[in-house]
């Protein structure tokens, strides 16, 4: 099976599924807007004396709010970081007690979406990808020190010089490596999900080095379907930020139209991510082919030839008269 073959397939999956995007992209919708609304509220009061604060307002900065917090105690938005905490949260746990339903519900291709089905996977697989996600963190923050490490022999290399254009290079290529190495660290993880839902495994930690070590050596497949879907994603966000450029700053009109924009790109983020998850279940039985049953006794008739038939004794002679 080729990447765009797998691909094809997983848009299938998808497509028959279109409920449990709605029910993902609702979930995700609430939560942000559980952290919007208080957030918007706070930045609005602090900040509705300047013109400065109106900018910021229209791109709503939550690294200015957060910042905002620690130089000035006591304000309105120290109540808001519980809330903010709370809606991280919910977020990470809810994200994974979904994704169970939804692996299940792309693995097993054959039935089409019911919620039954769909939330007994998030109860059965909650806590396996619980602990998968926590194992993952393991992965990730090697990816971040060998970039830390990678940053520091750059700026040894190249800090002192008179240029910058070789420290420049340096750190796009540092970037760059690091999306990929993320990038590996996430269709890893993919396939994880998928190994745990399809084997009805509960050993984590052995899915995710197993599918660390299928996702290396089928680097070409695995890697090549995830480029695939990182230019659609650029695609949509090369759309999208334009056209919500544009629609900032203007009437009723133009706000109501950036909350749909906004609410299509991220509809199509939750598509992208089921996207992920369906092509790794296209690709799974092939590049781990699962090993074959034992093969069943073959019965060959064989004919028997009957026994000869036992002699018996006969009457004993009389003598002649």
């Amino acid at each position: 099976m080729t990447v765009l073959q797998a691909i094809s397939g997983a848009a299938g999956r998808v497509s028959l599924r279109k409920r449990m995007i709605v029910a993902y992209w609702f979930f995700h919708t609430l939560m942000a807007a559980f952290v919007a609304v208080p957030l918007m509220g706070v930045a609005i009061s602090n900040l509705s004396h300047s013109r400065y604060g109106s900018e910021l307002v229209k791109g709503f900065d939550i690294a200015w709010l957060v910042e905002l917090y620690f130089y000035v105690q006591g304000s309105p938005l120290s109540a808001i970081v519980p809330t903010l905490l709370l809606a991280v949260f919910l977020l990470f746990m809810g994200s994974i007690f979904l994704a169970g339903g939804a692996v299940k519900m792309l693995v097993y291709d054959g039935p089409d979406y019911s919620p039954r089905m769909f939330y007994e996977g998030c109860g059965r697989y909650f806590w396996r990808f619980l602990r998968l996600t926590l194992y993952s963190l393991l992965f990730y923050g090697s990816v971040l020190i060998l970039q830390r490490i990678l940053r520091k022999l750059a700026e040894k290399a190249w800090g002192e010089g008179m240029e910058d254009h070789q420290l420049i290079i340096a750190g796009w290529v540092v970037s760059g490596l690091t999306i990929v190495l993320c990038g590996v660290v996430s269709t890893a993880m993919d396939y994880a999900k998928v190994r745990l839902v399809s084997d009805d495994s509960r050993k984590s930690l052995r899915a995710a080095f197993g599918s660390m070590r299928l996702v290396l050596t089928h680097l070409g497949k695995t890697m090549g379907a995830w480029l695939v879907l990182m230019v659609i994603l650029a695609v949509f966000v090369g759309l999208y930020l334009p056209v919500s450029n544009w629609l900032q700053g203007g009437g009723a009109g133009k706000v109501l139209a950036l909350i749909v924009v906004q609410q299509l790109y991220v509809f199509s983020r939750v598509w992208l991510r089921m996207m992920a998850w369906g092509t790794a279940a296209e690709l799974d039985p092939f590049v781990r082919p699962k090993p074959l049953p034992p093969p069943e006794p073959v019965y060959v008739p064989v004919a028997v030839e009957p026994e000869p038939p036992e002699f018996a004794a006969g009457a004993e002679a009389e003598p002649e008269v």
